[in-house]
């Protein structure tokens, strides 16, 4: 059978499915559903006939698509082994599949292996050419990699994509003249193309010029309907350049005053760092001048708000969302709002909202553990463990419900043999910042590899917003090394980290200051630092 009467076998296949019975499902969902009918046409192709290599290939490349490299790779290798060399069409297919599988997995030799292979079946193949450039680029080849894109572009003078391999074969040889000479002909050439500004702003960052590369990520952002990539890698860009971007952000904020997305961009870049009187001021102004109605906006501002203990703003912001939305996690902001505004004794009001996120979603983690820390702060200690019983079932690595349940065993319930299984259960579900894992090692009596883990999230996490030191600074505290934790809370002031309810107030088992705010010092450091919780651009 013919690939393309199999594609049109599966169209047919799929469609016998009832469509209605999908007509309640959320996108994610339906996706998974067409997926698993057309995975089972094809297995029952290959169940008929094994040794069916056309079928096989189909299947790898839907492996492929669905990001499940070993086993397209498995399928597609049987293809090559079965494919005779007279059909050379696809077997040239299927060499630039593994090709592709490779490079994936990081098999550069394999990858390099199948090139050429396919390059002798298919010398004028543009495509196996850019790969094989590509390839050299990764592996440092750098005149094999300027020579293969010098093949595309004798036969094809405008194309981008091998314009910008030759900018980057230029920053390897730190050429950063000529290489801003191939991205600047890109855009000249081709100045309505997204990609073409992407592309220029990782040469731009690879040359050291930060907020220029962001600067086109925004112009990227701008001649495009379409702004996931631009966004992401602005985001990404502002991990370690946040001042270039958060700059450029602004001068494009100075130029277009009513384009609320630059707002946007800005206030969730800020918010990933921790910055929330920065990202207040930017939704702010798209709240005041109507620029989005939209529930997250409010939303937003409401962690704001609570991050920086403005309770009564706070609340008004998430019913504004709520009644756009009902999204568990709002309903779990509205109940720490709640709370705090009766000044950490509202139980009630917050007891009914965290309900209500339970009510959309029985297993949401978030909603979990805030039913059980409240429930903890009224000794109600068995209930809690319910909740967070349900929150590990549902998901076995959250490790914040681990090592809240087993704190509960360990100090309120005297189950210390539970207590210590909870924390040796979070050893095995990984070691970076979100794994709590250092907190897990105090409690197990393993101060210097607890020690080890602070400094390693340190190392590990360079966001400009003093997340891990913040995180560093309340372990040891715990492990009462004041010292050792007042410096770590300077690192965590002095790059930005902007909670001052995490400062001042949450005392909520694991993770908090609680015991670091009795140190001498401790207030006039956070008094010092009082511009990290004021709204500033």
């Amino acid at each position: 059978m013919k690939l393309k009467y199999l594609f049109l076998a599966l169209v047919f296949a799929v469609s016998s499915f009832s469509f209605t019975a999908f007509a309640d499902d959320n996108d994610e969902e339906l996706k998974r559903k067409i997926n698993e009918a057309v995975m089972g046409v094809y297995d029952k192709h290959l169940a008929d006939d094994p040794n069916n290599y056309e079928v096989r290939f189909a299947r790898a490349n839907q492996y492929y698509f669905n990001g499940e490299y070993e086993n397209a790779l498995a399928d597609v290798t049987k293809c090559i082994e079965q494919t005779p060399e007279k059909d050379t069409d696809l077997l040239f297919d299927e060499l630039m599949l593994r090709a592709k599988l490779y490079d994936e997995l990081n098999k550069l030799n394999d990858e390099n292996a199948d090139l050429k292979r396919a390059f002798t079946l298919k010398p004028s193949a543009l495509n196996c050419v850019d790969m094989m450039a590509k390839l050299a680029l990764k592996q440092g080849d750098l005149e094999i990699a300027e020579n293969n894109f010098n093949v595309i572009l004798r036969q094809e003078p405008n194309n981008f994509d091998a314009i910008y391999g030759l900018a980057q074969v230029e920053v390897k040889r730190h050429d950063y003249e000529k290489a801003m000479e191939y991205a600047n002909r890109a855009v000249a050439t081709f100045p309505a193309e997204q990609q073409v500004f992407l592309n220029r702003a990782k040469i731009l960052e690879g040359c050291g010029q930060y907020e220029q590369a962001a600067q086109d990520l925004i112009i990227a952002m701008s001649v495009s309907d379409e702004v996931s990539e631009p966004v992401a890698q602005l985001i990404d860009m502002s991990d370690s350049h946040y001042n270039a971007v958060m700059t450029a952000l602004q001068n494009s904020i100075n130029q277009a005053p009513q384009a609320g997305m630059f707002y946007y961009v800005r206030s969730a870049i800020a918010m990933r760092h921790q910055h929330y009187g920065q990202a207040l001021r930017n939704l702010r102004t798209i709240i005041s001048y109507g620029l989005y109605d939209y529930h997250s906006i409010y939303a937003s501002a409401a962690r704001c708000h609570f991050e920086l203990m403005q309770y009564d703003e706070a609340l008004a912001n998430i019913n504004k969302a709520i009644d756009q939305q009902y999204k568990p996690e709002y309903f779990v902001l509205q109940s720490k709002i709640q709370l705090m505004r009766g000044k950490g004794n509202n139980f009630k009001a917050a007891t009914d909202a965290v309900e209500q996120a339970l009510s959309l979603d029985k297993t949401n983690g978030e909603a979990l553990l805030q039913m059980a820390r409240l429930l903890i702060a009224q000794r109600k200690d068995k209930e809690a463990v319910t909740y967070l019983n349900t929150a590990i079932d549902a998901n076995p690595k959250n490790n914040e419900a681990l090592l809240l349940r087993g704190w509960v065993n360990k100090y309120r319930l005297n189950k210390l043999s539970d207590a210590n299984l909870d924390f040796a259960t979070m050893l095995q579900n990984g070691n970076n910042m979100a794994s709590l894992r250092g907190f897990a090692l105090h409690e197990m009596d393993r101060a210097d590899e607890a020690r080890a883990w602070a400094q390693q999230i340190i190392q590990d996490n360079p966001l400009i917003g003093g997340e891990a030191y913040f995180n560093a600074a309340a372990l040891l505290s715990d492990m009462g090394d004041n010292n050792a934790a007042m410096k770590y809370l300077e690192s965590c002031l002095a790059n930005g980290y902007g909670s001052l309810y995490e400062m001042r107030i949450n005392e909520n088992p694991y993770v908090n200051l609680k015991l670091l705010r009795r140190v001498s010092g401790f207030n006039e450091l956070i008094s010092n630092n009082q511009s990290n919780f004021q709204e500033r651009e």
